[in-house]
């Protein structure tokens, strides 16, 4: 497929705009992500973006999905699973779930039960975000098969200025979600410490969908608080000490009336009510040492010791009755599934610039140790309101029990990485990394309740090194070429490794999968970046390949007729591509952005469905001379979905796949400075109000699936929100 002929005039039009844009201050952006140390965006090779925080202020992002909606290559897919429905996790050129690694000022972002999905960080904690396009174990280890996303929390100092004090309220409303937010921020920067703390709150509600849906979601009201503090001390000249709390906490209360009704299997069943209480909490505290001392080994250096733990219970109550040979049976039904996750780690980093014979290596070297512990209990039981029966027994499985072992994961890891400028015309980067990983079930009563003795447990010692090897060359004083290979890998994880569970009810059971293999990638691309005082833009084109991908296959039938699963390494993926991004200063006043995204990709042969259609963003932002007014709007162009996609077969057979046309979609943000303090900000989305589903939530999912209007985006909605501060 072809950007359509729109997409190509608008393209060609703001690349010819070039030469008669007005001159304007040159300002580098900077970051960390691509190697580990701050680098102007211009000379990263690769492919990186970044979110500032002035941006997501703008844009009035209140959640992950609000943050990356507008960066090329990247999306965030919705879920609903037992009508609960959240942002699933984030996808990179077509890959995504845990193949990409998440981290929180250098830490690894918790895994989730089934229901919260990977958007457990606020991010009103976030001045910054990093993405790092294509493999990056050679940087940050297992999980980096598609890339890296690193957020980074505000400091004091992003808004007191030396020897002041600075506090601000602000607050926001969300049509979409019915959504109230109010939050506080109170910093001071001084001579020998530096402070902050933000509190911010929220309430809301169940996600309206476009008025063409012809379903609706489950009612749902919501809470949610976070709290982040840092303190900065400054021990002397050289030294500093960073401490870093930061909580969140979550609950929610669903009806979920698309479980009510009557049902047939196992038995004859009416449930009248079914209530659902989710709620969790992420809690991390960070203590960095800071140096700075010019030996002969490093020229500055960090030293962290982190924790961080995450509890979350998924708690479902329904009221039902049971139709047999006799009476009508009045039930009570409780369920309360937990997932419970502690990391616990070390890391220090040094950083060395070393002269030799004119050629320059910026050098950045360290260790990891990481220490996880996982639990996942699942409580079950119905209560017989006439007898005062308690039955355990349910769905074909003993409760309470454990479907996974109780897991000990441990990690440990040095890695290296030289920027080396050969010349003024050529950098040389290569990064290595060694990682090893050690996976230990605990199995204990529960995880033994379903008949599950028979399965032998995947115990992993393994270890995995990665690398990259990447190029610079500026061809003028305004063109540079650039070339990279990278890898990466994906340790089996806890999940693939050992659930096991038998179901009677349905007849149908998971075993362990001992020998699975990580999946590994390679990554291949190159590309062009071109700046002018006005002007920059990144031409890339990349091809990754993907092996040993984990999945679950039908390994076969035992005695009873029982269907045995297990996971296995099945999957070859290749996942090509081209992506142009451009941003330009027209005049004093006016700016504008651009970028297009043209993927493919195939597993085994044919052709794959998780990849993202075409799409292209252009957008414009305007300044009033007095800078009190800021508007921004953005108009998407989504391609229609890939041809000839596979069909969609499981046990109840092959069904075509949904399939979507192209559209464009328009959003427009802005901004007044009322005064000195006081600022209003407004938002408005899907402005020519659209109905429609992105790509990312419906695929692979079948045309004639009668739920897929619980997926469709919201409607033209508003934000508007205040801020002041003093």
């Amino acid at each position: 497929m072809k950007l359509n002929n729109t997409l190509k005039t608008l393209f060609l039009s703001l690349f010819m705009s070039i030469g008669v844009i007005n001159a304007d201050e040159d300002v580098q952006e900077v970051v960390v992500i691509s190697s580990k140390y701050p680098v102007p965006l211009e000379e990263v090779v690769g492919s990186v973006d970044s979110i500032s925080l002035d941006d997501m202020e703008t844009r009035m992002v209140s959640d992950l999905s609000d943050m990356l909606d507008k960066t090329i290559g990247v999306s965030v897919s919705k879920r609903n699973v037992s009508g609960r429905a959240y942002n699933d996790g984030i996808s990179i050129r077509g890959l995504g779930g845990k193949r990409v690694n998440i981290l929180i000022d250098g830490i690894r972002v918790a895994d989730a039960y089934t229901g919260y999905g990977r958007d457990v960080v606020d991010v009103d904690l976030l001045k910054r975000v990093e993405i790092l396009k294509g493999p990056s174990s050679a940087l940050y280890g297992s999980d980096g098969l598609a890339g890296a996303v690193s957020y980074i929390t505000k400091d004091p100092s992003d808004f007191a200025e030396f020897g002041e004090n600075f506090f601000s309220v602000n607050t926001s409303y969300d049509e979409d979600n019915e959504q109230t937010k109010v939050g506080f921020i109170a910093a001071r920067t001084g001579e020998r410490l530096e402070s902050m703390i933000q509190v911010t709150g929220r309430e809301l509600s169940q996600l309206e969908l476009h008025d063409d849906a012809s379903l609706e979601l489950d009612p749902f009201d919501g809470e949610q608080s976070s709290v982040l503090a840092k303190f900065k001390f400054s021990l002397s000249e050289s030294v500093g000490l960073t401490l870093v709390l930061d909580s969140q906490e979550f609950e929610g209360d669903y009806i979920f009336n698309s479980q009510a009704g009557m049902s047939f299997f196992p038995q004859v069943t009416s449930t009248s009510n079914v209530l659902g209480v989710d709620d969790g909490n992420r809690d991390r505290v960070t203590l960095a040492l800071d140096f700075s001392n010019n030996t002969r080994l490093f020229d500055n250096g960090s030293i962290r010791f982190y924790a961080q733990e995450t509890d979350q219970k998924q708690i479902t109550t329904r009221s039902k009755q049971i139709f047999g040979a006799g009476p009508p049976t009045m039930v009570n039904a409780y369920r309360d599934y937990q997932f419970n996750q502690e990391i616990d780690g070390f890391s220090a980093d040094f950083f060395k610039t070393v002269n030799n014979n004119g050629r320059l290596h910026n050098i950045v070297y360290g260790i990891e140790v990481e220490n996880i512990d996982v639990e996942r209990p699942r409580i079950r039981y119905e209560t017989n309101l006439m007898t005062g029966a308690v039955n355990t027994f349910l769905g074909g499985e003993f409760y309470p029990n454990k479907t996974i072992p109780d897991t000990e994961i441990e990690r440990q890891s040095f890695f290296f990485n030289d920027r080396l400028e050969w010349n003024d015309k050529t950098t040389l980067v290569f990064g290595v990394r060694y990682d090893g990983y050690e996976l230990t079930p605990i199995p204990d009563a529960l995880f033994f309740a379903n008949a599950q003795s028979t399965n032998q447990l995947y115990f992993i010692d393994d270890s995995e090194v990665s690398m990259k090897f990447g190029f610079l060359r500026d061809l003028s004083d305004q063109v540079s070429f650039y070339a990279q290979y990278a890898e990466g890998f994906r340790a089996p994880d806890f999940q693939s490794a050992n659930l096991s569970f038998t179901n009677l009810a349905f007849r149908y059971a998971v075993g362990t999968s001992p020998g699975l293999e990580p999946e590994e990638s390679e990554g291949y691309e190159f590309g062009f970046k071109g700046t002018t005082e006005n002007v920059s833009w990144t031409l890339s084109i990349y091809d990754n390949d993907y092996e040993n991908f984990i999945d679950t296959y039908i390994k076969g039938r035992n005695q009873q007729g029982i269907t045995l699963y297990e996971y296995g390494n099945l999957d070859e993926v290749e996942i090509k591509g081209v992506e142009f991004e451009m941003n330009a200063d027209i005049s004093d006043n006016l700016s504008a952005s651009f970028g297009f995204s043209i993927p493919d990709g195939t597993k085994n042969g044919e052709q794959l469905v998780s990849i993202d259609p075409e799409e292209a963003i252009l957008g414009l932002f305007w300044n009033s001379s007095s800078g009190k007014l800021k508007l921004s709007g953005y108009a998407n162009f989504t391609a229609g979905s890939h041809d000839n996609l596979p069909p969609s077969c499981g046990r109840g057979g092959c069904n075509p796949l949904l399939a979507l046309s192209g559209l464009t979609t328009y959003d427009l943000y802005g901004s007044y400075q009322i005064n000195q303090n006081l600022k209003l900000r407004f938002a408005i989305r899907n402005l020519s109000d659209e109905s429609y589903w992105n790509w990312s939530s419906v695929q692979g999912k079948s045309a004639n699936d009668s739920n897929l209007d619980l997926f469709m985006e919201p409607g033209r909605n508003m934000s508007m929100g205040l801020k002041y501060d003093f």
